[in-house]
């Protein structure tokens, strides 16, 4: 039995999208999976149990039938970082092997799922590279593209996991780094002894989110276009210029969402002229009854959140780097998008798995 755990430098890299892709792969290829995550810090409670929120999306995905206490041993709450800080935590490290051991009869090989980056968990006596080691797992890192210094991560972390590493995949790669990454990095990288066993595109498919969903984080209160709530949202501007400029800078990004303050009227027009997705007013004001009207005409939801613009930004821009798992439709995306672009022949080969 193989354990293949993915990992990372950072948290919000993309692990749990490339645990999904894999594990689909792996089990399009006839291969028995499982999935683990040692530790959560996304808790849930389903039923009596309190698992993480990610751990719980892939064990339905997969279809699993193992206990659901076991997918997900430890969940780190608010509350058990308090006692971490306090006085020692015993015994986690333990409870994630026995279900880790139970987890593993008949399966080809369990994806374990890392949280944060493979050093979270120090507190608690359990960061990722000592589970890593205790399982005897093999690694993938997983690294967000943004710009060189990633490579300096990339070999602390080899330098780190030693034999368990088996390689990188750069992740949310965008059009303008891509020559730099293909012509410079990897080749670097590669004599340096590192494989990048998969490079994903920056796709804005899997960065967007719904006007439900939109509304939903921010607390907004919906004023019009109920039924346009599902309309997709990949790029947020902030209406803060003048009115002369507005329009053609709204009119560059498609499926934006425009946030902007209630008091400013000629802003709002402007974006809704343009065409934009989604008007987000700050600060609890709302809009007149001309603005709501021609947004009803042109099918454009508006939201009236409590906060100001500055913390509205602030919010969207957290969101922005987690891809939200309820979406399944982004998921399937983004699973097609693991398997196009990870070299399973190489990685099959690192595993000693072979495929009849």
């Amino acid at each position: 039995m193989i354990t293949l755990y993915v990992g990372s430098t950072t948290g919000y890299s993309g692990k749990s999208l490339v645990s999904m892709g894999l594990g689909h792969k792996f089990k399009q290829d006839g291969l028995k999976v499982g999935f683990f995550k040692p530790m959560g810090i996304l808790p849930i409670k389903i039923d009596d149990t309190l698992t993480d929120k990610d751990a719980w999306f892939i064990y339905r995905l997969f279809d699993l039938k193992d206990p659901l206490a076991d997918i997900c041993p430890v969940v780190v709450t608010q509350e058990f970082i308090y006692k971490g800080y306090l006085k020692e935590v015993k015994g986690l490290l333990g409870r994630i092997v026995k279900s880790y051991q139970r987890l593993s009869e008949d399966k080809d090989i369990l994806v374990a799922g890392g949280s944060g980056s493979i050093y979270t968990g120090s507190v608690l006596g359990i960061p990722g590279y000592k589970v890593i080691q205790r399982l005897n797992a093999k690694v993938i890192i997983v690294v967000k593209y943004e710009g060189e210094y990633i490579v300096d991560y990339i070999l602390q972390a080899k330098k780190d996991l030693k034999d368990k590493f088996l390689g990188a995949i750069l992740n949310k790669v965008t059009h303008e780094y891509r020559h730099g990454v293909d012509e410079y990095i990897v080749p670097f990288l590669k004599r340096k002894g590192v494989d990048i066993l998969g490079i994903l595109p920056h796709d804005s498919i899997l960065g967007s989110i719904t006007v439900e969903e939109l509304s939903d984080i921010l607390g907004g209160k919906v004023l019009c276009c109920h039924d346009k709530l599902d309309n997709l949202v990949e790029h947020f501007l902030i209406g803060a210029m003048q009115v002369d400029r507005a329009i053609e800078y709204f009119r560059k990004t498609r499926k934006n969402a425009v946030i902007v303050g209630g008091d400013r009227a000629d802003i709002q027009l402007s974006a809704i002229e343009s065409g934009t997705k989604c008007l987000v007013l700050t600060g609890d004001l709302y809009p007149s009854e001309i603005i709501i009207s021609r947004a009803e005409q042109k099918d454009i939801p508006i939201l009236v959140v409590r906060d100001d613009t500055y913390m509205v930004a602030k919010k969207v821009q957290r969101l922005s780097v987690r891809l939200r798992l309820r979406d399944k439709a982004k998921v399937t995306h983004g699973i097609e998008q693991v398997i196009k672009n990870v070299n399973f022949p190489v990685l099959y080969e690192k595993l000693g798995i072979k495929i009849r």
